[in-house]
């Protein structure tokens, strides 16, 4: 039996969630007012409600008073005050009920007001006071943040069309929806920001502020504020030390109000927004809010239009409280989130989908186990083989589906760049311009957030080193406007994503000199392009004369490798001279299932990715060589390749050790070719990816192991690092016998 304190918690935690769904409510939109009728059905099906009837028959009264605004019996505005009423009722009837005064407060449909806000004065408060519900609290988070992408992506379309009035729609809504939801979570920060930029917005909706560079500019200074404050109330939540902006957000704040001066003296333009709502909630005439502002305006300019109505006696305390409950209340549902809801979207932990898939990939284990087990394989006949078919064709249609809803556009992650290349354009005083294709191309979420920071640092190498000035384009017959193409499609299986610009290229000598500058080139060497332009990732490497703002430190293209690699992928450099340069990364659809070859080397069996596989062949007698220093080489095709026994790596003791007798594994990494000697190869497969703990993960030539259809453990080889262990083991200095070739 649940004690009496946590019964009291439970009961007032379904009254906070019905007082949160009912501010949430949108008559436009039905499906907003399931999570009313579903709270209202847990509370009536409460203990303390099956207990006492009094708080029973409110819950039914306010279901019935629900179920009138959906029939428009009665409107929900007019409603609202009767409902908090109500919901402040049975959570004060649920406290009373357990004989204390314990437990949550009685909860209001509306934020709380601060005397400031009453006052017509802007506070900010230090650090966000309210901590909300932690589930209710994360979805703001994640709403917010989609919707400061989304108003980045409009903002940057507005400059190139600042009098296009459906724009300016589109970024007023979210930043009315965030004021309007921060505000019922009594995050005053975001409120106060967000509501000052709205009003701003507000203005160039009604064609009395233009929206001219300098206003664009604030609005996505007030983006990046508010991106700040909402990891400050994400870390505050979660208990982790947290960066304070308070300082920040004042001198914003007043920074746009001598931008927007004027924007903020309501009495000049129009009634107060407060006196409106009294009037159309009939609480005052017109006449008496006249007079209230000509008292306002004469005798009493520092006193609120609302303080003066009541010390007239016009309006009662609570009426005044109420429209300014109203006046901050949650702005309807845009048209597009409408209509997302009504496409049936919906959020899911990833943590769910990731063992979703895990089990999937168990169950195409356990039905290959299954059907490779001796006693079904002895009792097999048509019908059972024809039974197991099905099943194949189900697991594998469930598998793809499962692995399909892990998979998201790459149009969220693109969009972010369109404000990058801004700003590093106007910062580096070149004119450049972003054209997007292919955003929706899908990928595995899990390297969505990855693949942000690699895609970062090369816009900003092929706007700092690729695109010339505009000058100097024109001297080349270029247009004084540089191009920077960001592509993502699907081929062979894998995502490719493409960043081409049209500046002037890679310069081979330059890169070479600095290459021998460092040691990284002996002077009698004369590498390819294709090699001279790898030095670009080495770590350090850089030919900028000189360090910007924006690169030119030697860091960033290393690390856009090792990421991509880490995600099993491969980055490649393509460039002509005064045309430009594209750079090529090519990544696996999912992390969780790779496409491999499985060999055997005597008892074991290993998986190579097929990305890594150039070809297969029959070594010949006499094919392999010994070079003191530098082991043994493999001719194939006319061309030396360091041979790799795979078996000497990994101690594992085989019967074939002539190459002749063995089969060679041609394996590519960064442009590097090695063979790999194996005793068979057995085919190739999909599988899915399992973790092999700590200990064998920091193995060299390792990354993962698999679960093969008759349940044995095949290791998952990770040929960059194979092949940096090889070098240690293969390069020793060593005798070859003859007769091992």
């Amino acid at each position: 039996m649940p004690d009496q304190s946590s019964n009291e918690a439970g009961f007032q935690g379904l009254v906070q969630e019905l007082a949160a769904s009912l501010v949430l409510a949108n008559p436009g939109d039905l499906s907003t007012f399931q999570p009313i009728f579903r709270t209202l059905e847990a509370l009536a099906a409460h203990p303390m409600a099956m207990e006492d009837l009094g708080l029973a028959s409110r819950v039914q009264g306010i279901r019935e008073k629900v179920e009138s605004c959906i029939m428009g019996e009665l409107s929900l505005d007019k409603a609202m005050p009767q409902l908090e009423d109500a919901i402040q009722q049975i959570s004060s009837l649920g406290v009373s009920a357990q004989g204390g005064e314990s437990g949550p407060k009685p909860t209001s449909l509306t934020p709380n007001v601060s005397k400031a806000s009453q006052s017509g004065q802007e506070s900010v408060a230090h650090p966000e006071e309210s901590m909300a519900d932690p589930e209710l609290l994360g979805e703001f988070l994640a709403e917010a943040r989609e919707n400061l992408d989304s108003i980045e992506v409009e903002i940057l379309a507005l400059e190139e069309d600042p009098s296009n009035s459906e724009v300016i729609h589109r970024i007023f809504r979210p930043f009315h929806t965030i004021k309007g939801v921060s505000g019922f979570l009594n995050l005053h920060q975001i409120h106060t920001l967000s509501h000052r930029v709205e009003d701003v917005l507000d203005r160039a909706r009604n064609n009395t502020l233009a929206m001219t560079q300098e206003v664009i500019d604030m609005v996505l200074e007030a983006v990046d504020l508010l991106k700040a404050l909402l990891n400050q109330v994400e870390d505050q939540a979660a208990g982790r030390p947290f960066q304070d902006h308070t300082e920040r957000l004042q001198d914003f704040l007043e920074r746009l109000a001598e931008l927007d001066d004027g924007g903020r003296a309501w009495s000049d333009e129009e009634p107060p927004p407060l006196g409106q709502i009294l009037v159309a909630a009939q609480k005052v005439t017109t006449d008496d809010l006249a007079r209230a502002l000509e008292e306002q305006e004469t005798r009493a300019p520092e006193c609120p239009v609302g303080q003066i109505l009541v010390r007239q006696g016009k309006v009662a305390p609570r009426d005044v409280e109420r429209a300014l409950m109203v006046q901050q209340a949650i702005a309807q549902v845009s048209e597009e989130s409408r209509s997302a809801a009504m496409g049936g979207t919906i959020r899911v932990d990833m943590a769910k989908l990731d063992n979703l898939v895990d089990m999937v990939g168990e169950l195409v284990i356990a039905q290959s186990l299954i059907r490779q087990n001796p006693r079904i394989q002895h009792a097999m006949d048509h019908r059972l083989s024809k039974d197991f078919g099905h099943l194949g064709r189900i697991t594998s249609e469930l598998q793809r589906t499962a692995m399909s809803v892990r998979m998201v556009p790459v149009k969220h992650t693109f969009q972010k760049m369109i404000r990058l290349v801004r700003d590093l354009s106007r910062k580096s005083g070149k004119a450049v311009q972003l054209l997007m294709s292919g955003e929706e191309t899908e990928i595995d979420r899990n390297m969505v957030d990855a693949i942000h920071d690699p895609l970062v640092h090369m816009i900003r190498n092929s706007v700092d080193h690729g695109i010339e000035s505009p000058e100097l384009r024109q001297k080349r017959g270029k247009p004084p406007v540089g191009t920077i193409h960001l592509r993502a499609y699907h081929k062979g299986g894998h995502v490719i994503i493409e960043i081409q610009d049209d500046g002037g290229g890679l310069d081979a000598e330059r890169i070479l000199k600095k290459a021998r500058e460092r040691g990284l080139v002996r002077p009698d060497e004369n590498p390819s392009s294709h090699e001279i332009y790898q030095f670009i990732f080495h770590p350090g490497f850089s030919t900028a004369e000189r360090v910007t703002d924006v690169s030119g430190r030697g860091v960033g293209m290393d690390v856009v490798k090792k990421v991509i690699e880490k995600m099993r992928g491969r980055i490649e450099l393509l460039s002509q001279p005064g045309l430009g340069c594209t750079i090529v990364v090519k990544l696996p659809l999912t992390l969780a299932i790779i496409d491999g070859m499985i060999v055997r080397v005597g008892s074991e069996r290993y998986i190579i990715p097929t990305m890594n596989i150039r070809e297969t062949f029959q070594p010949e007698a006499g094919s392999v060589s010994t070079v003191h220093g530098r082991g043994e080489l493999i001719r194939v095709r006319d061309r030396l390749l360091p041979l790799l026994r795979l078996h000497r790596v990994f101690g594992i003791s085989t019967a074939r050790v002539r190459p002749s007798e063995a089969l060679g594994i041609v394996v590519d990494s960064e442009g590097e070719c090695w063979c790999v000697l194996v005793d068979e190869v057995i085919g190739k497969q999909e599988v899915v990816i399992k973790s092999l703990g700590d200990g064998v993960h920091r193995s060299s030539g390792v990354s993962g192991g698999a679960i093969l259809g008759d349940g044995k453990v095949a290791l998952i080889l990770d040929v960059a690092g194979l092949l940096s262990t090889g070098k240690g083991k293969e390069l020793e200095t060593r005798e070859c016998s003859p007769e091992l070739s």
